[in-house]
């Protein structure tokens, strides 16, 4: 743990550090889901902004968020998931 706090330019070495502590597959699986999320969000922002089927004025309509929140954290976990399977079932055996 931190004995003092950081520099702000020192903790994206630090975190770049504790990544790679992490063990391999899961340094794997947690950049696959993170490009999931990616994907995932943008998806969401063009169906928002295209309004495709008339999500985004539905959801312009919504006072509190929660929907939008909804669509967007359901998003992201699909397609971290679906990116993580693709890339786990796309793993070659060694020989």
């Amino acid at each position: 743990m931190l004995s003092r706090p950081l520099a702000p330019h020192l903790w994206r070495v630090y975190l770049w550090r504790m990544f790679n502590r992490l063990p391999k597959l899961v340094r794997f699986l947690a950049l696959h889901m993170f490009w999931g999320f990616t994907f995932g969000s943008v998806f969401v922002f063009g169906v928002i902004w295209f309004d495709v089927l008339g999500v985004g004025a539905m959801l312009a309509k919504d006072t509190t968020g929660i929907a939008t929140f909804l669509l967007f954290f359901q998003s992201m976990l699909t397609f971290g998931g679906v990116a993580m399977g693709v890339a786990v079932m796309n793993l070659r055996e060694d020989e």
